[in-house]
């Protein structure tokens, strides 16, 4: 009798008389610092059964070319070699695992055909689907609006986790006073909680997560990174011909829509190119009036079109009669700009005329064309999202940075639980809401184990299950840890960045750990893909705000210069102070009583907490009197419970043989504990796992029974 069944997207597959797989179920590594890991199974052989070869889509074939949708379940006509597709496994009618199956090779032996397979977890699947999507591959169109200080300040009001947010970053040349700022020094920033988000469910997806609804997470954001905001744009001009009536001939005046690296001069009648990078463009330009008296003699009107003084195009048109009206377009391609390059219309007349309006496009030849944004302008926020950062690398550094489990739900298909490490194992039947050390309400479990009785639900007890007929092998965790472990931002090379690291040998925001292990080995990090972001402030000045930029010379002659730097992540909050102005050049644009503030900090003024892992040696700004620096940060906040209890001098990592039977593993939860001889233990790895026989099993001692 076949005991086994497994179902690929809800087709059976044929089997031989049983499968011989052997199953490893993990979420943890305490071996491997920072790690988390999914549940695998060995190679498994299914035969080329005729029902079998219709589910692989009859991939063996030679010329097979099978069309794909992935839309539909990968099987059948449909299959795929290169996506996953969702599995199932039943012993006894138990499922024993979930998740998504891979083909690896096809072995053909004289005419016996057989297919080697593994399976993985939901996590697997997950990390699988999202492989080589980046952040730039999320829609974030929904959220184009203009570039006004309208919309930045509107930003500020509310701060719930979707949408953007506008704050102030000292980018470099962008205030001369430190106390009012361009509004190229405010540039959108993305909701870290809507990124995750978008993330797992654009994957297929779901997922519940108490912890992602703190204000911690809601508040997070990440802001725009790079030297200049530019867009890409075939458009590299555009503006609009202003109604207006004119005497004699004259340059025509225009309102700019869409400037690029074009300025205009103040009466907006001539544009100079102002980038060192030439562009070849094709221009077109339509327009319209009527001419109220002219010179008899004269009965025409030209429109001319000239580059640095030089006709490159024109329309004229004979005047019959007055008033009458006018229209037409001029285009010229191939011109090329360099830099200061002028560009203007001009209407040649002995009369008097009005001109009703029109439309003048500049457009670069190459469609990948990157122009800067400018003031009232359109930002296109899909373009502004920080490129190259892979969707699976950013949520690993937030996994990394909360100490956050991801488990699959045994009952629910590609449905995902988050959860801190902190409240992760279970503590009783009853849940409360408890306030976690960065003042945010979790809902968790209630109970201690300090009485520990049979039957008691926090824990499972094991053991009976132990084979004692095998041996058990218990190792100290000083064995297996390194002697430090490091707790670290990436490193970028922005101004402030590079001094503090040169001064201390250390990251702004990074921690570094001594476990006192005499015999571990050198040392073990976690880093992110994030980079800290020292917070300045000045004297005389209230606000602080996060500085990036880089300085060229040295002494008074010093030039603070923009750069492209490393994804950043900072905690938003509106503030009020002192009132100061947001400018366009000399032009005020907006005055202010508050702004929108950035950082490592929750508040500059009256800290509580710090997403650096540890206190900064050095601040760039001061503390108001009676405020002290944070001792709540990700260390303290996510790792210290974690740490302490692997670098403890009675922890022991054990390894023993089990009887699993598939209810276990189908009732299968890393957060329930486990109750051997007398002693509570973390499962940390069931190894192996088949029907046939007991399994190894790793498991964690249990150090600290409560938590703060």
């Amino acid at each position: 009798m076949i005991r086994t069944r497994i179902y690929l997207e809800n087709n059976a597959v044929d089997l031989y008389d049983d499968v011989a797989a052997e199953f490893t179920y993990a979420i943890d590594d305490v071996k491997e610092f920072a790690s988390r890991n999914t549940s695998f199974s060995k190679t498994i052989t299914i035969p080329g059964s005729s029902t079998n070869n219709k589910l692989f889509g009859h991939v063996f074939e030679f010329t097979s070319s099978n069309p794909y949708d992935n839309a539909l379940p990968n099987v059948g006509t449909n299959f795929n070699p290169a996506v996953v597709a969702n599995c199932v496994i039943l012993v006894d009618n138990i499922q024993i695992f979930k998740g998504v199956l891979r083909l690896l090779q096809i072995n053909v032996d004289r005419g016996t055909l057989e297919y080697e397979c593994a399976v993985f977890g939901e996590l697997g699947g997950f990390s699988n689907a999202i492989a080589n999507l980046k952040l730039e591959n999320l829609d974030f169109s929904g959220y184009d609006h203009a570039w006004t200080v309208e919309n930045i300040s509107a930003s500020w009001q509310s701060i719930n986790a979707s949408g953007y947010y506008y704050p102030l970053i000292d980018y470099g040349k962008v205030s001369t006073n430190k106390h009012d700022w361009q509004y190229k020094a405010l540039r959108p920033a993305y909701y870290v909680r809507e990124i995750i988000d978008k993330i797992i469910t654009g994957s297929g997806y779901t997922y519940e997560s108490s912890f992602l609804d703190t204000n911690l997470i809601k508040r997070l954001i990440i802001p725009q990174n790079t030297k200049v905001m530019q867009q890409r744009s075939e458009l590299i001009l555009g503006a609009s011909i202003n109604v207006a009536s004119y005497t004699s001939s004259s340059n025509i005046a225009f309102t700019t829509n869409t400037a690029g690296d074009f300025v205009y001069s103040s009466t907006n009648k001539d544009f100079t190119y102002n980038n060192p990078a030439s562009v070849t463009s094709d221009i077109t330009i339509s327009f319209g009036g009527t001419v109220t008296a002219i010179n008899p003699s004269l009965n025409s009107v030209q429109v001319q079109l000239y580059r640095n003084a030089v006709l490159i195009g024109l329309n004229t048109f004979v005047i019959d009669a007055t008033p009458q009206n006018f229209s037409g377009v001029i285009t010229a391609s191939n011109v090329t700009f360099n830099q200061n390059d002028t560009l203007y219309l001009r209407i040649v007349i002995n009369g008097e005329f009005n001109m009703s309006g029109g439309v003048l496009n500049v457009q670069s030849q190459n469609p990948e064309q990157l122009i800067p944004v400018n003031y009232g302008e359109t930002i296109r926020m899909n373009e502004h999202i920080p490129k190259g950062i892979f969707q699976k690398d950013f949520i690993t550094s937030i996994v990394k940075m909360f100490n956050l489990y991801i488990t699959e739900d045994a009952n629910r298909e590609k449905h995902l639980i988050i959860s801190p490490g902190t409240f992760f194992y279970e503590r009783g039947e009853d849940t409360l809401f408890a306030i976690n050390d960065f003042g945010d309400l979790l809902e968790v479990e209630l109970g201690t184990y300090l009485i520990i009785e049979p039957g008691q639900s926090a824990f499972l007890d094991w053991t009976a299950k132990i084979d004692r007929a095998k041996p058990m092998v218990i190792r100290p965790m000083s064995e297996l840890n390194a002697r430090f472990f490091e707790y670290k931002y990436r490193p970028d090379n922005d101004y402030y960045n590079e001094q503090y690291q040169k001064k201390y040998d250390l990251g702004y925001g990074d921690r570094i750990v001594d476990t006192g292990f005499s015999f571990g080995g050198n040392k073990d990090t976690a880093q992110l893909i994030f980079s800290a972001t020292p917070l300045v402030g000045y004297a005389g000045e209230d606000k602080v705000y996060p500085t990036i930029y880089k300085l060229s010379n040295v002494g008074p002659s010093q030039v603070e210069d923009a750069t492209d730097h490393n994804i950043r992540i900072m905690q938003a909050k509106k503030k009020t102070t002192p009132s100061w102005q947001i400018l366009d050049g000399a032009t005020v644009k907006a005055t202010y009583t508050e702004y929108g503030y950035a950082g490592n900090l929750d508040d500059p003024k009256t800290p509580e907490n710090d997403i650096n892992f540890g206190a900064p040696r050095e601040l760039y700004f001061s503390l108001p009197s009676g405020e002290e620096y944070p001792d709540t940060n990700l260390f303290s906040g996510f790792w210290f419970d974690y740490v302490a209890e692997i670098t403890d001098k009675d922890s022991k990592l054990l390894t023993a043989f089990v009887k699993l039977n598939e209810l276990d593993i189908a009732n299968l939860n890393f957060s329930r504990l486990i109750f051997i001889d007398g002693a509570l233990w973390r499962l940390n790895k069931i190894i192996d796992f088949n029907t046939e026989d007991t399994t190894r099993v790793e498991f964690l001692r249990v150090i600290e029974l409560t938590y703060q």
